[in-house]
């Protein structure tokens, strides 16, 4: 599923976008799920410099399994400027924070292959953008099984010789509901997010970078 992702702000927490799609999906819409994308697209984008509109252009391809690699050795290091990106609250004060600290995140960056900061960033921001996709993906097939589940449970219970005419209106109103929902799901969407190319290795290192990154959600006040 691809959902639309626009620009609307600058300095969301990434909390919030997760919270939001969790929301959305919850109540079968797309809408919120937008919302979400759209929250963790601008984040991502506020902290890569505005004179790097080309790294934020999403429809092409930027990432490479170099890329990827040499980012997830950054996360290795004892001691990792960009830190306050992976803690709770830190989308806050980190665009302020590299902005005042840029050679010090350029050498950072340099040190595993990158341009400069602007390029780091712009890896960080597609990984982040293509790991709330592949989220509301494994979001989405969960809650459409949820759906299919709660027809067949209905299906059952019209079954039933003693079932009232209230009951039965409950569950035809149920299966009805379910149904437009699993509908509205499986609608192709023409709108444009993450390309497929990134999204493949995003997907493709996943697991690593969320092994790497572990440490740094540990104390998320600090």
């Amino acid at each position: 599923m691809r959902l639309k992702i626009r620009i609307s702000g600058r300095g969301v927490l990434i909390a919030l976008a997760i919270m939001a799609l969790v929301m959305s999906f919850a109540c079968g819409k797309k809408s919120g799920a937008e919302k979400a994308f759209s929250a963790a697209k601008q984040t991502a984008e506020a902290l890569v410099p505005s004179n790097a509109n080309a790294q934020n252009d999403y429809t092409k391809p930027f990432l490479t399994d170099e890329k990827m690699i040499k980012f997830i050795e950054s996360l290795q290091e004892d001691v990792n400027p960009f830190e306050v990106l992976f803690k709770e609250g830190g989308m806050m004060r980190a665009e302020s924070d590299i902005v005042a600290k840029a050679k010090e995140f350029d050498r950072f960056a340099q040190k595993y292959g990158f341009a400069n900061y602007a390029d780091y960033m712009a890896v960080w921001g597609r990984i982040m953008v293509g790991d709330m996709m592949v989220a509301g993906e494994e979001m989405k097939k969960n809650t459409i099984k949820g759906m299919e589940e709660s027809i067949r449970n209905a299906e059952e219970n019209l079954k039933k010789p003693d079932l009232t005419p209230d009951m039965r209106s409950i569950y035809e109103e149920q299966i009805k509901g379910a149904r437009a929902s699993i509908e509205e799901f499986q609608k192709p969407d023409d709108t444009s997010g993450l390309n497929a190319a990134d999204l493949a290795l995003v997907a493709k290192y996943k697991a690593q970078i969320d092994e790497a990154t572990k440490k740094f959600k540990k104390n998320p006040g600090n």
